[in-house]
């Protein structure tokens, strides 16, 4: 019998360790790149619906200043429809003192604009210098500080009321809203002349201060008179009778308009 190559007892292979992996050197980090973040668009107040009333300088039989073959009447109201046009496309409600070549008095002018309580008023003229240096530029007024608030008030008082207010409520309604628009004339003022100098480029002439009938008899608008170019000045004048330099000038007070709308309210 030939003898079991069996073993007696079953015994398993020794164990052997597998060999060692090198660990991978670690990688620097790098972050997942990401697309940079859209600012939010900015919240602006709403100014669809606000009341603008818009003052063409002169007409009819009044041509206001006139040079280099330009009738300041009739830059004034071009100007202004252009201007309208502007306003409107973004959703504000525009009336004018006037929207053709008619003589409209002064005092008229400011009744419009006080029946549209808290609306903004904004006359548009074209400058002239006559003789002596030839300045150019462009510049925007505000009512002179000559006046009081109180000198306002009493003016304002003795010639409108609040229907359906009684007599001491509606006193206090005009007066309040007196004062407010008065000091909110010079805000108005500095936006519309700080669009005028960047879209024109003309030089910056500032805000100024002056007794003005449209802006002394308007007491419940803020109020201010543009004067968007010195017809006296050649280049300017030059300037001024093309399509697309009043194109911008329009824009320039638009954007001052809504600017004031959506900052204050």
């Amino acid at each position: 019998m030939r003898a079991s190559t069996v073993p007696d007892r079953y015994a398993p292979p020794a164990f052997s360790p597998a060999p060692a992996v090198a660990e991978p050197a670690p990688r620097p980090f790098c972050p997942v790149p990401t697309m940079p973040s859209e600012a939010p668009p900015p919240v602006w107040k709403p100014v669809a619906g606000r009341v603008v009333i818009l003052d063409a300088g002169h007409g009819g039989h009044d041509d206001g200043a006139a040079h280099h073959g330009l009738r300041e009447k009739d830059v004034n109201l071009d100007v202004v429809l252009r201007t309208a046009a502007w306003l409107r496309a973004q959703g504000v409600t525009v009336r004018m003192t006037r929207d053709r070549d008619v003589f409209v008095p002064l005092p008229e002018r400011s009744k419009m604009a006080n029946r549209n309580p808290n609306a903004l008023f904004v006359s548009i003229h074209s400058n002239a210098a006559a003789g002596g240096p030839n300045p150019f530029g462009v510049e925007t007024f505000v009512l002179t500080s000559s006046f009081s608030d109180e000198e306002r008030c009493r003016t304002a008082l003795s010639r409108y009321n609040v229907p359906g207010n009684s007599r001491e409520e509606s006193r206090k309604t005009l007066r309040e809203l007196t004062i407010r628009c008065r000091a909110q004339g010079p805000e108005l003022a500095t936006s519309i002349q700080r669009s005028l100098v960047r879209r024109l480029g003309e030089p910056d002439r500032g805000v100024k201060r002056a007794d003005l009938a449209v802006l002394r008899e308007t007491f419940f608008c803020p109020a201010v008179l543009v004067e968007i170019g010195f017809m006296s000045h050649p280049p300017t004048a030059r300037k001024m009778v093309t399509p697309a330099w009043r194109d911008q000038a329009a824009a320039a007070i638009g954007e001052g308009i809504v600017d004031y709308m959506r900052r204050i309210g």
